[in-house]
């Protein structure tokens, strides 16, 4: 266990490979603590309570000030496998406040820093006393209530007979913990360890919140026969209001800026939905080879399995490692579902550096043979990449030759500024295999590419980009912007430089987009895959704003889990807007010629596709 400043916590995770961070969701946020109210952090230590709530199932639902914990791990050079779930200190009081006006002069016994702030901000009078007095005093009434670490363990009968009548309040303060990685840590391990390490901190996690869910059915038994009431501070304080309320207060921002930018996400109510195409069955490549391409800028740790071989690791000795992937189709896979099925190397093997790596790829192809290249986005590993690179590739029926490129992101949701610095280590590798690309070009061969770009992965098409618009210049078919995670300066300025590169720019953007939401909180500026009011549109690009088709009530913690959340996967899980980036990518056509809905913002046009 580790504690105390965050220097020491670094200072130790410099000679540990991986610790158990035990941190009060990482002191409300760091800086933000002066602008989180009392209410909000009861709320958060409630719903951090191992996974259940006092009388509500929770279902791994993450709060603002988790999201923001979690974000705020990467800035400390940490990488979080897990979450330890501790039950918050509990508070006994014979009495059973019933509303915030109750808690006004209430003397409160507490045991830490944290729960004596919050009491002291809900207007009670924290007071100090050492265990041995806490019983004499709550029996003389010269306190009022008392604080204990736990949920009680052990023989706290006393205390219970001292609150018969009253109540039990189950959430003064929560050391809620976090099983984190350091960056020397991580890079001494292969991709597989790392894997391993994170699924075992999964279940150390799971095996706690088992425990702690038994530990509070007995506490309710317990509590029962004492006929002393469980119940929450939370509860008696006036309602939280919205998700958009919760992170305004916890980031300091302005409430409607927050509302506008994530628009009805946590607040949408069941059936508020537009009609989806749902579990539909993928097309399986309709007649394609169930083959691809992959070129990657990972380093090769020479796994035995294929989704394991390539790494995290940002070393300037790798080369880029290009081959064929073959795959064996799976004939009950629904569109949108992650591919699992067999994957090997082909026979001819991997083939290394830029230049031998595009003769591998296109010196072969007919003339004008379609090529498309997909980048995957932040928070993936190599396995992450090539499941979701067979599974965009089976789901659209893409024609001609699939191309994953895929740089060195590590895969954990703690590790966004680790994979902005992956973004940036990737560009030498790119440049060289496009200027490689432009000497084949140079010698005859035709190609009619496409590139779809997912996420971060929007910034290393910026890049491609950019390159291919450096004398002499290599146009593409078209460029396709999947939440493009993207700053909209960023994004003109390429636009400007590179606009003759591709005769169609899209941007499938959408104003219900956790994941953006989350990088908005890192980069304090919104993407251009957001839709609604942060929308862009500007001349000739083409942004079709999916938020009507894909506004399912999306809870924050849902984007951390294995499946991600849909909001931010839209072309490839829900089907009309995978359609229309099939059709795209079929016909080549724009999207006025689509047979999309055509909408009118300052008098430019932006589109939207029929549910």
């Amino acid at each position: 266990k580790l504690g105390g400043p965050v220097g020491t916590v670094q200072e130790s995770l410099k000679a540990e490979a991986v610790a158990l961070f035990s941190s009060e969701l990482l002191a409300f946020v760091a800086l933000n603590e002066k602008k989180t109210p009392a209410g909000a952090m009861l709320s958060a230590y409630e719903k951090s309570f191992f996974g259940v709530a006092p009388g509500a199932d929770r279902q791994g639902q993450s709060t603002p000030l988790e999201l923001g914990s979690t974000v705020l791990l990467g800035d400390l050079g940490l990488y979080g496998l897990a979450t330890w779930p501790s039950s918050p200190s509990s508070v006994f009081s014979p009495q059973v406040p019933t509303n915030i006006a109750d808690l006004q002069g209430l003397k409160v016994r507490t045991a830490g820093s944290a729960s004596t702030e919050i009491l002291k901000q809900l207007g009670a009078v924290p007071q100090l006393l050492s265990s041995s007095e806490v019983f004499q005093s709550l029996e003389a009434g010269a306190i009022d209530a008392a604080e204990v670490l736990s949920l009680p363990e052990g023989d706290l009968r006393q205390l219970y007979e001292a609150s018969s009548g009253g109540a039990l309040y189950t959430d003064a303060s929560a050391r809620t913990g976090f099983f984190v990685i350091s960056q020397p840590g991580a890079d001494a391990l292969t991709a597989r360890q790392l894997k391993t390490l994170e699924g075992a901190a999964q279940k150390a996690s799971l095996a706690a919140r088992e425990t702690l869910v038994e530990t509070y059915n007995e506490t309710l038994q317990e509590a029962m026969e004492y006929g002393v009431r469980v119940a929450s501070f939370s509860n008696i304080l006036p309602e939280q209001g919205s998700v958009a309320e919760q992170i305004a207060q916890a980031y300091g921002l302005s409430q409607e800026e927050i509302r506008d930018l994530i628009g009805d996400i946590g607040t949408a109510e069941q059936g508020d939905s537009a009609p989806r195409v749902e579990n539909g069955v993928s097309r399986n490549g309709a007649g394609r080879p169930a083959h691809l391409f992959v070129a990657t800028t990972r380093n090769d740790e020479a796994d035995h399995n294929v989704r394991l071989r390539f790494g995290y690791k940002m070393d300037a000795s790798t080369p880029l490692h290009c081959f064929q992937l073959n795959y064996t189709r799976e004939d009950g896979r629904h569109f949108g579902e992650t591919f699992t099925g067999a994957m090997v190397i082909s026979p001819d093997g991997i083939t290394t550096g830029h230049g031998d790596c595009v003769k591998r790829i296109f010196s072969q192809r007919q003339p004008d043979q379609r090529v498309t290249i997909l980048i995957h986005g932040f928070n993936n590993t190599f396995e992450h990449a090539v499941n979701w690179a067979v599974s965009v590739t089976e789901d659209l029926a893409i024609e001609g030759d699939v191309v994953l490129w895929s740089w060195p992101s590590i895969g954990q949701v703690s590790g966004y500024v680790s994979d902005r610095n992956g973004v940036e280590f990737n560009r030498v590798y790119l440049s060289s295999f496009l200027a490689s690309l432009k000497m084949l070009a140079d010698q005859g061969q035709a190609y009619d590419i496409s590139i779809i770009a997912h996420s971060m992965g929007g910034l290393v098409a910026m890049d491609a980009l950019r390159f291919l618009a450096e004398s002499p210049k290599l146009g593409i078919s078209n460029v396709a912007l999947v939440a493009p995670d993207v700053r909209k300066a960023y994004f003109q300025q390429t636009f400007q430089f590179s606009q003759n590169i591709s005769p169609i720019w899209s941007i499938y953007a959408n104003s219900n987009d956790v994941a953006l939401l989350a990088s908005y909180l890192v980069n304090k500026s919104q993407a251009i895959g957001m839709g609604g009011q942060f929308r862009l549109v500007m001349p000739d690009v083409d942004t079709v704003d999916v938020s009507a088709l894909d506004r399912d009530k999306c809870i924050l913690g849902h984007f951390f889990e294995e499946q991600r959340c849909r909001n931010h996967t839209h072309a490839f899980d829900v089907q009309p807007v995978a359609n229309d980036l099939a059709d795209l990518l079929t016909s080549r056509r724009p999207a006025a010629a689509r047979g999309l809905i055509e909408r009118a913002s300052n008098g430019l046009t932006y589109y939207e596709i029929e549910p």
